[in-house]
C-alpha cells in the first residue's frame, strides 16, 4: 500500500507527529522494529515535563519551553494524568547559598519573562514549602509536571488509530530506494512506499539517516533511577549545581502520578542495548540524593535504566535530509524530549508543509475515551461488573477488567498490559505476576508460553 508519509519509530516523538498529521487527510504509517508503541527510548525515563534546560540558546532548550506550554492542553484531550509542580535547587552548603542570587537572577531573566515564576527561599521559606527537605535555601522555578508517560503514549496510538493512522510493528527497516516522486521503505515484513519519511527511530536514528545518505554520530547515556514506595516530597528536589552540564540537568528527587518517588537519572556513556543497574549504579545515587532529605525511611522497590541518544554538539538535530526535502530526520533527540515532543511534532508538520505535501484538515477528528481503572470507577461512586471486582493486582487494585481494557487497547505483552494498568508496579513489584501472565494469555487466546515481556524473545514461561 502507498502512504503519504511514513513515519519511523513509535515512540512518544513519532507517536506526536502521528498525532498531528492525524488531524489532516493524509495517508500515514508508523514503522517500528519493536511490539508496541513507546518501548525504545520512552520506556526508561522519569515522566517529567522540563522547564530549565541548559544551554538557554539551544533548540532543545526552545522547544522544551515550548513543549511545556502545550501539555495542559494534551493531557486533557487525551485524558492523561498530568500534575504540576515546582523544581526547587537546593543550596547544601555556603559557597551555593552566596550563589542563589546569581542563579535566580540568570534563571529569572531566562524563564521568568517567559511566563515561570522564579524565586529564592531562605531556610525558613524552603521548609515550609517542602518539610522533608535538608538544605541553607533554594531557588525555585515553578512550572514543571510530572505525567504518566505510558498513559501518554496509550493514548496517542489510540487517538491515531481512531483517526486511520496505520501501524507497523515488530518491522525493521532494512533499507529504502528513492523513486522520481516516492521512496520504497524495504522491512523484514515487505515493502511500503511512501511520497515523504520522518526519521523519529531514536537510538537507531543514526542507522536510518545512514539508509539516506546522510552520517551522524552518536553516542549512548545510560541513566539510572532508583524507585521508591511512597512520596518523598511534594515537589522535584534537585541539589544545585553552580556548573550546569550541557548534556544532564543532573537528576533529582522526582514525585511520580504512581505514588512514588524517583532518584535519579545518573549519566554515563553505555552502549545502545545497556540497561543493567548495579551496586554502583546505587551507590551513586545514594550519594547524590540521600543528603537532601531528612526523613530517609522510605523503601525501595525498583531500580530500571533508560538509553538515551546523544548527539554531536549536544543539541537536537531536526533537519531535512540532504537527498530529498521528503526526508526529515530527527537525530538525538534526549532530554528534554518528552517535554519538547509536542512542540517537535509541530516543526515536523511545519517541515512538510515546507517540502510540499498538501494539509488538508479533515472535517471531522474522532476523540480517544479515557482508560477509567476499575478503582477510579469506585472513587466516583459508579458501579461495576463481576470481572471490575476479580483483583489481579491487589498492590494497585488492577482487576481482571483493567487487563482485558488494556488489551482492547493494543497490549500484546506483560510490559504492554504494565505500562497501561500499573500492574505490578507497587510495593510488591510483581507478586500478582504469575496470575497475571494467565489472565492476559487467556484474553490474547494464547498460551502463556507464547506470552513475551516486551517481544522478541522475551518469554516469560519455559517452553
Amino acid at each position: 500500500m502507498s502512504y503519504d508519509v511514513a513515519i519511523i519509530g513509535s515512540g512518544v516523538v513519532g507517536l506526536f507527529i502521528a498525532y498531528e498529521l492525524a488531524h489532516y487527510r493524509v495517508r500515514v504509517i508508523v514503522i517500528d522494529k519493536e511490539t508496541e508503541p513507546g518501548f525504545g527510548v520512552s520506556k526508561g525515563h522519569a515522566g517529567v515535563v522540563h522547564v530549565v534546560q541548559p544551554p538557554f540558546n539551544s533548540l532543545r532548550s526552545k522547544l522544551a519551553v515550548e513543549g511545556n506550554r502545550l501539555y495542559d492542553g494534551i493531557a486533557k484531550r487525551l485524558h492523561v494524568r498530568v500534575k504540576r509542580l515546582s523544581t526547587l535547587l537546593v543550596a547544601r552548603n555556603l559557597s551555593h547559598l552566596i550563589a542563589l542570587p546569581a542563579v535566580w537572577l540568570i534563571l529569572n531573566y531566562v524563564y521568568g519573562k517567559r511566563g515561570f515564576r522564579v524565586r529564592i527561599l531562605g531556610p525558613w521559606g524552603l521548609h515550609k514549602r517542602e518539610p522533608n527537605t535538608s538544605g541553607l535555601g533554594a531557588v525555585e522555578v515553578e512550572g514543571y509536571g510530572v505525567i504518566n508517560s505510558f498513559e501518554l503514549v496509550s493514548q496517542l496510538f489510540n487517538f491515531c488509530r481512531l483517526n486511520g493512522v496505520d501501524f507497523a510493528f515488530n518491522t525493521e527497516v532494512r533499507s529504502v530506494r528513492a523513486l522520481d516522486d516516492e521512496f520504497i521503505i524495504i522491512t523484514n515484513r515487505g515493502e511500503y512506499r511512501t511520497r515523504y519519511v520522518i526519521n523519529a527511530a531514536g537510538l537507531y536514528s543514526a542507522d536510518i539517516a545512514r539508509l539516506f545518505g546522510d552520517e551522524y554520530r552518536l553516542e549512548f547515556g545510560k541513566g539510572v533511577m532508583l524507585v521508591f514506595w511512597g512520596e518523598q516530597t511534594r515537589n522535584i528536589i534537585a541539589p544545585l549545581q553552580l556548573i550546569p552540564n550541557p548534556r544532564t540537568k543532573g537528576g533529582a528527587i522526582i514525585p511520580t502520578v504512581f505514588n512514588t518517588t524517583i532518584w535519579g537519572p545518573s549519566l554515563s556513556v553505555s552502549g545502545r542495548d545497556d540497561r543493567a543497574v548495579n551496586e554502583d549504579d546505587i551507590n551513586v545515587l545514594a550519594r547524590k540524593f540521600s543528603g537532601l532529605l531528612r526523613n530517609r525511611d522510605f523503601t525501595p522497590i525498583r531500580a530500571y535504566a533508560g538509553i538515551r541518544p546523544i548527539p554531536e554538539g549536544d543539541d537536537f538535530i531536526i533537519t531535512y535530509s540532504r537527498l530529498s526535502r521528503h526526508v526529515i530526520h530527527l537525530v538525538g533527540i534526549e532530554s528534554p524530549g518528552l517535554t519538547a515532543a509536542p512542540a517537535i511534532a509541530k516543526r515536523v508538520v511545519e517541515m512538510l508543509s515546507g517540502a510540499g505535501i498538501e494539509l488538508v484538515p479533515k472535517d471531522y477528528v474522532k476523540e480517544v475515551e479515557p482508560m477509567v481503572m476499575t478503582k477510579d470507577a469506585i472513587e466516583s461512586g459508579g458501579t461495576i461488573s463481576d470481572d471490575q471486582g476479580e483483583v489481579v493486582c491487589p498492590c494497585m487494585g488492577v482487576t481482571k477488567a483493567d487487563i482485558r481494557e488494556a488489551i482492547r487497547r493494543g497490549a500484546r505483552t506483560l510490559d504492554g498490559v504494565i505500562f497501561r494498568t500499573g500492574l505490578g508496579m507497587g510495593v510488591c513489584q510483581g507478586m500478582c505476576l504469575g496470575r497475571a501472565i494467565k489472565v492476559i494469555s487467556e484474553e490474547l487466546g494464547i498460551e502463556p508460553r507464547e506470552l513475551t515481556k516486551s517481544g522478541g524473545s522475551s518469554w516469560l514461561v519455559t517452553r
